[in-house]
């Protein structure tokens, strides 16, 4: 057996990883990283996605929908469910990465549909383009929330608008209402944007808007009062009737006044002021004049008669101007038998009326001391026969018992009064009725009845029905007369100047010429006469019934 040689062995190098892989595969794989890197960039950059509570859709649908801003998208619906509790709508929407850090707790949502009502008509770009959802926030970036309740309806004025914001505060809401403009000199220079109550329930708070420019026209001093379209009062002063706007006229409105010392301040130019919303504009100038909270300007005035119609603001008043008003009317019992009831009015003088407000108390008593002792008395009189109100009159009675100013009176110092003329006025009136009820008006009724009753017979009687016809028959009759007239002013003067001729052969001293001269002058007077009441007639027919 031969031997054989034992084989050499083969040794061979593998090949590695790389040499194995085509540099084609790696063009795929490049491809899938850059596509997981655009989408974990593009996760990672995506806007806040949010969720937004409405009470109804309002035409919102998912993927259509857009989030806007002042016109511009920010944002895009993405879902539209139910709540949990089925109640409401919660929508949710993907907003742009750059209004993120402006997405706090004072951001707004609204949807904006077609809108018209008694303040405003808007949104009517939507009946083409769809429903969409408006986004307000302020310039301060806040704390991001990702949860937000729609506003039911869109605000009057965003937060962006350049102007100022304050409080009024009113007894009733009245026919002022959310919307409802504000007047400067009866030009609209802002709005109502939220009524409400205070927390203790007892005022009604309205959150005012005023636009920039107007709003550097508040001043602390400035007054609002509330107006409508037509304004009618009566009172003490008299009857008013004012005209506001047309707009107020069924919105209601707000409207503000600043007194020419007010406009010398500084203005406001603030958020947050708190004033006083009066009813209307006659009480919101009075205030200018009032110190009603300073009570050392108070006195009293004790009447005998009956106060009726006198009542709490009734005006005060001294040589037909204003100086002050009424602040109470009060009874006070007697507590024993040897006491009298007291009735006064508690009078409030304004210094500001009295041509200073640099007044002090000391200086006005020493003042009206003075005034009393020379014979100033307080005396009621009628404001306004048609309402039946008083008012306060200051009058100088020379022939007055000597007084003075009682400072020992509670609660107010006293001041004397006077007695009016009311109570006799008022007697006179009812004596005035009491007489025409006593008349016999049932008699003169009969009388009257009577009267009416033979008229009516004699019109009805067969001679006044008869007149017409007779009245045409004469006026027949002068109408063919007047016809005739020419004819018979030619024959007059026909007649006339024959007469002439025959006269031109006679001897002037017979008797014949002498006579036929007479007829001749005659002849002519007459046709005088017939042309001058036929030129009458000509002129005024009605001469015949008339005689003028």
């Amino acid at each position: 057996m031969a031997n054989r040689a034992p084989a050499k062995p083969v040794i061979e190098q593998l090949r590695g990883i790389p040499s194995r892989v085509s540099l084609v595969w790696l063009l795929p794989l490049a491809a899938i990283l850059f596509a997981v890197f655009v989408l974990w960039r593009a996760y990672v950059e995506r806007g806040p996605l949010i969720e937004i509570m409405f009470e109804s859709a309002g035409g919102v649908e998912a993927g259509e929908t857009k989030i806007r801003r002042r016109d511009v998208n920010v944002g895009t619906v993405e879902a539209v469910r139910l709540s949990d509790d089925l109640n409401s709508v919660i929508v949710e929407a993907r907003l742009n990465p750059q209004v993120s850090a402006y997405i706090d707790a004072d951001t707004r949502f609204w949807i904006v549909n077609a809108r018209i009502n008694t303040t405003e008509i808007s949104g009517l770009s939507t009946l083409l383009s769809g429903a969409y959802i408006e986004v307000d926030w302020d310039d301060q970036p806040g704390e991001r929330r990702t949860e937000f309740v729609g506003l039911s309806e869109a605000p009057l004025t965003t937060r962006g608008l350049p102007g100022m914001r304050v409080t009024l505060d009113a007894e009733e809401a009245g026919y002022i209402y959310v919307g409802s403009p504000v007047f400067l000199r009866q030009i609209e220079v802002g709005r109502v944007e939220r009524r409400r109550l205070s927390e203790d329930g007892t005022q009604v708070l309205f959150d005012v808007f005023i636009a920039a420019p107007y709003h550097k026209y508040v001043f602390p001093e400035t007054r609002f009062y509330g107006v409508s379209g037509v304004e009618a009062s009566f009172g003490a002063e008299g009857a008013s009737v004012r005209v506001e706007s047309i707009a107020a006229l069924f919105t209601g409105g707000i409207a503000f006044e600043n007194s020419e010392t007010s406009t010398a301040s500084k203005p406001l130019l603030r958020d947050g002021v708190n004033f006083t919303l009066y009813d209307n504009k006659a009480a919101a100038i009075d205030s200018l004049f009032e110190s009603t909270e300073d009570k050392r300007y108070r006195y009293i005035a004790e009447f005998d008669g009956s106060v009726k119609g006198l009542r709490p603001g009734a005006p005060i008043e001294y040589q037909g101007l204003r100086v002050g008003s009424v602040v109470e009317v009060s009874v006070e019992l007697p507590k024993n038998e040897s006491d009298e009831q007291r009735i006064y009015a508690v009078l409030q003088f304004q210094p500001a009326r009295l041509g200073s407000n640099d007044l002090t108390p000391e200086a006005l008593q020493a003042t009206m001391q003075r005034f009393v002792e020379e014979g100033l008395r307080v005396q009621l009189a009628s404001g306004n026969l048609l309402t039946g109100s008083l008012l306060v009159k200051l009058v100088n009675k020379e022939d007055a018992p000597p007084a003075s100013i009682n400072m020992d009176s509670k609660p107010y110092p006293a001041i004397p009064t006077t007695p009016n003329n009311i109570e006799a006025v008022t007697a006179d009136v009812e004596t005035l009725i009491s007489n025409l009820a006593n008349l016999p008006l049932d008699s003169l009724l009969a009388a009257a009845t009577d009267l009416l009753r033979n008229t009516s017979d004699i019109v009805a009687s067969p001679e006044v029905k008869a007149l017409p016809s007779q009245i045409s028959t004469s006026l027949n009759a002068i109408n063919t007369a007047t016809n005739d007239l020419p004819t018979m002013m030619k024959a007059l003067t026909s007649a006339s100047q024959n007469a002439d001729d025959v006269l031109q052969g006679l001897s002037p001293d017979s008797e014949i010429y002498i006579e036929l001269a007479a007829a001749a002058r005659e002849l002519r007077t007459a046709a005088k006469s017939i042309a001058a009441f036929a030129e009458l007639l000509e002129e005024n027919p009605n001469a015949v019934i008339t005689g003028r």
